[in-house]
């Protein structure tokens, strides 16, 4: 299953800060401050003459002292368990106002923050001693305030030896991962970071200063060394120096996001590989590269999928997990570089591929009936297939938008052509995608009149029946459970296949799962010549992904002819040898004259043919 980087909410744990205000000595007392919250009581009108009838001296409020008006700096402590925004959430709800914070900056584990007015930060202060995301909030006034970011270099202003303010910075670092990283220690999210506030509070930028992911990376390591996930997506990375070292941190990484940079040339992986690190990501399982240029650029490129991948295999061959889609890795995690992987070996199966499979000549009959009047009235009149749904009938339809998988039709036309899905996806049932249960029950169409309807708006198809080879199915026989318990049998089709849609002419790969019932003497099916009825139907839509994978396998395949072929070569030699009729030897020949160039090989066969010699063919 692939590993996903989310964007949602992270969690914050307690930062390292020394509890103590850096900006002198330890702070305003917050019992004081809340006392100074009330000073109507003791320094308003006749508040004088009220504490000297009592025989006492009026307090003064020393938090006042230096205040001239304006916005005003509260400190809050305590608040390491929840996130930013859910604390201030949390405040504009308890104050019964929009608290309207100006600006928000960090030191240790001390969030400072500007409001607009005095009377806002009272109205805060009144709020010390409260529970909070499991801890306890104190707020303090700042009079004056702490400053942040009023050099030339937009650092803290806290005087004190460069020392005190570098573990100042680091101290800002740790609080940042602790907000950042799971609560196992295991995936740190350091997407966006330029959007961070405590990356703000130090003055770095992140876009232009690669010297923040180098000490966030050293301090990562000393704080999470099991880390095996780390998210670097939308950063803007143009070049990935800044993290040259992330081998040598995390030697163990399994998983890594630069979705949504700016990386333009695939030779700036190099230095997370073997290619140009002596400590190279060998663990590495999952990549993700959405939104890069490299990646797009590369795809755009006829037969860019099938390159694309080899680019990515050439640098990191652990992967197996690109994109969130699945690939084949060449070589296994923890193996030295060039050594001997299982991998391609597991990947063949110690027996011939069959096209297809049916339990009895009976199933295959019934099968192929079924499937030519289905799809004759699918492509032509879906009205008429209410005479084969039965009135119970369910039907849900899932669209499955990963690219191509088929190294094979990666570069074909249909698979490279931008196909609208939205139509489906209107619909689509995917239980990855939706979760909403109310989506999921929505989503299953139920009794035949709601199917013929649902069906009837989708596009109009084109399934190429006549030509065999594009489809595959498999047929046997289950029994289920029926009224009151009761079993009965049924009969299981699973469709592999294709159409095109002619207003757009784009190819859709499809699968389609039908349960059916034999058709009752008499009944609507059986006068329009339907062995039974479709009690269930699930279609899946993907983008057109060949039909190669269900070929017979040659009875010599040329892989045999030599034990060097690279999974993918074997794929492409087994797929020519079945559209050309070369026999395994000169199947080899002709692709290593075009280069392991699939798709030239074939369309330049028919030129090259009548100068072979007889002996070339099976």
């Amino acid at each position: 299953m692939s590993y996903s980087y989310g964007q949602g909410g992270r969690f914050r744990g307690r930062g390292r800060g020394r509890g103590r205000d850096q900006n002198g000595s330890g702070g305003h007392n917050p019992m004081f401050s809340r006392l100074g919250s009330e000073s109507d009581s003791y320094g308003g009108p006749g508040g004088a003459g009220a504490g000297a009838a009592g025989g006492g001296a009026a307090f003064a409020d020393t938090s006042m002292v230096g205040y001239t008006g304006g916005p005003v700096q509260v400190s809050i402590k305590g608040w390491g368990g929840g996130t930013e925004s859910s604390l201030m959430r949390f405040l504009d709800n308890k104050t019964g106002r929009s608290v309207n914070i100006k600006s928000v900056n960090y030191r240790g584990d001390i969030m400072y923050v500007l409001v607009p007015s005095m009377d806002v930060a009272q109205e805060l202060l009144k709020l010390s001693g409260i529970r909070f995301a499991g801890g306890k909030l104190i707020f303090q006034l700042k009079i004056p305030q702490v400053r942040f970011g009023a050099d030339s270099t937009g650092r803290d202003i806290q005087g004190g030896s460069s020392t005190s303010e570098s573990a100042n910075i680091k101290d800002r670092l740790i609080n940042l991962l602790q907000t950042r990283a799971d609560m196992q220690g295991s995936s740190l999210d350091l997407s966006s970071l330029a959007q961070d506030n405590i990356i703000k509070s130090i003055g770095a930028d992140p876009l232009r200063d690669g010297k923040i992911f180098k000490a966030i990376l050293v301090i990562a390591e000393q704080i999470y060394p099991g880390l095996v996930t780390i998210n670097f997506a939308d950063n803007g990375l143009r070049s990935l120096k800044p993290i040259v070292d992330l081998g040598a941190h995390f030697p163990g990484l399994r998983n890594l996001s630069l979705m949504n940079n700016m990386i333009s040339d695939f030779r700036e992986l190099d230095c997370l590989s073997s290619a140009g690190s002596t400590a190279p990501l060998g663990q590495l399982a999952e990549l993700i590269l959405l939104g890069n240029p490299a990646r797009e650029a590369e795809l755009a490129q006829p037969g860019g999928g099938l390159s694309y991948v080899n680019k990515v295999h050439q640098r990191f061959p652990t992967v197996s997990m690109l994109d969130m889609n699945p690939v084949t890795p060449r070589a296994q995690p923890g193996l030295p570089v060039g050594a001997h992987s299982d991998v391609a070996a597991i990947k063949q199966l110690p027996f011939s591929t069959e096209q297809s499979f049916v339990e009895n000549q009976g199933i295959g009959d019934m099968a192929n009936t079924f499937l030519a009047g289905f799809f004759g009235l699918y492509d032509g009149n879906r009205s008429g297939l209410a005479n084969i749904y039965d009135q119970e009938a369910q039907f849900s339809l899932m669209v499955d938008t990963s690219p191509p998988t088929n190294s094979l039709a990666q570069p074909k036309a249909q698979s490279q052509k931008h196909v609208d899905l939205s139509v489906y996806i209107r619909i689509s049932r995917n239980l990855a995608r939706v979760k909403s249960h109310i989506k999921r029950s929505s989503a299953l169409i139920v009794g035949r009149d709601a199917i013929i309807q649902t069906i009837s708006q989708l596009p109009t198809t084109q399934h190429p029946v006549q030509d065999a080879q594009r489809f595959s199915f498999d047929a046997w026989q289950a029994n289920v459970p029926g009224a009151q318990g009761v079993p009965h049998t049924v009969a299981i089709l699973v469709v592999h296949g294709e159409f095109t849609e002619p207003q757009s002419q784009n190819t859709i790969s499809f699968d389609r799962v039908f349960a059916l019932a034999p058709a009752l003497p008499g009944s609507a099916a059986a006068s329009v010549g339907s062995p039974c009825v479709v009690v269930n139907d699930q279609l899946t839509l993907r983008r057109y992904n060949g039909f190669h994978s269900w070929l017979a396998m040659p009875a010599d395949p040329p892989a045999a002819a030599s034990g060097s072929l690279a999974p993918e070569q074997q794929e492409m030699a087994r797929a020519l040898q079945e559209q050309t009729g070369l026999n395994a030897e000169w199947t080899l020949k002709c692709l290593e004259n075009y280069g392991w160039n699939y798709q030239l090989a074939l369309s330049e066969f028919p030129q090259i043919r009548g100068t072979l010699p007889r002996e070339a063919f099976q």
